[in-house]
């Protein structure tokens, strides 16, 4: 067998698994529980039984455990008197449904890839499937991700039907907040002309019957220069080759929380895959900041 081209520090890639977890357990809530909570009733008119932070937590758990196990979870925790307060079902439910899902602040300047994947919806299990196949009921979400090149860190997600729409949306919002995209790459379902209208160089093969005559201009020229050069030199000068990097995220996502989700209403689905994004961006993003990256590096 052909030894590995790429080396690694697994000690310290080890402790950055390791401290993504840790992270992600909110022990500064919990030891700063009533004074947060007098804060956010300071000018509310209900008050509040838990802080909004604590909100992130019960969203992190939701990823695992459905809403009744995780009422479980913290009737165990006011009882070890590590939380004053447990919640009932329907505070846990309102709390991680209405949470707002951010992801970790984009760098200035920056290269995006998109792309999408499927996360299946359906709730029979691998078993059920592996034994009777797949029913006229298995269905899947699109959710797609736009992520930083460089920093291999989640932009956004969002669960789509339109993958052009959703990503053109999300280099806007990046435009608006003064951040400079600098490259966007993609496959063949980005070959639109919203995408070239965005201003930033695109870096996408384009569709056989992609026309060099009509649609917007830099879409035309990109067309002609494709063809002039053949996919494996474009690929090459473009570099197009780091769109495994994406595929990587999902696999690494669905490897730590798996490819399906519980809920049955379409609501909850779309929460429960956002969710699976949003916690491994962060988990990453918390962990570099601390024990710092780990990457493979070529030898």
């Amino acid at each position: 067998m052909e030894k590995s081209k790429y080396k690694r520090d697994w000690s310290k890639y080890d402790e950055n698994v390791i401290t993504r977890y840790k992270l992600m357990f909110p022990f500064y809530v919990f030891e700063h529980w009533w004074d947060l909570l007098a804060e956010e009733n300071r000018n509310a008119r209900t008050k509040y039984k838990a802080p909004k932070e604590f909100n992130e937590f019960l969203a992190f758990l939701h990823i695992f455990l459905p809403y009744r196990a995780i009422e479980g979870v913290l009737r165990a925790l006011e009882q070890l008197k590590i939380i004053p307060t447990s919640l009932d079902y329907s505070t846990i439910w309102k709390r991680v449904r209405n949470m707002k899902i951010t992801f970790p602040e984009a760098s200035d300047e920056l290269e995006v890839i998109a792309d999408a994947t499927g996360i299946s919806t359906n709730t029979g299990g691998q078993y059920i499937v592996a034994k009777w196949g797949k029913t006229r009921d298995s269905k899947f979400l699109k959710i797609e991700i736009v992520m930083d090149n460089n920093e291999f860190n989640v932009i956004n997600a969002e669960v789509t039907s339109n993958e052009v729409e959703s990503a053109v949306k999300t280099v806007k919002d990046l435009q608006d907040k003064g951040k400079k995209v600098k490259k966007f790459y993609g496959d063949k379902t980005y070959d639109a002309n919203e995408v070239y209208k965005t201003g930033v160089e695109v870096v996408v093969p384009p569709k056989k019957n992609a026309s060099t005559k009509r649609g917007h201009l830099a879409r035309r020229k990109a067309v002609r220069e494709f063809r002039k050069l053949g996919y494996d030199r474009w690929r090459e000068e473009k570099g197009y080759g780091v769109r495994w990097r994406v595929e990587s995220l999902f696999s690494a996502v669905k490897r730590t929380f798996g490819e399906s989700v519980r809920a049955t209403s379409f609501a909850g689905q779309v929460v429960e895959a956002k969710l699976k994004f949003w916690a491994y961006a962060w988990m990453v993003h918390l962990a570099n900041s601390v024990v710092g990256r780990a990457p493979g590096i070529r030898v």
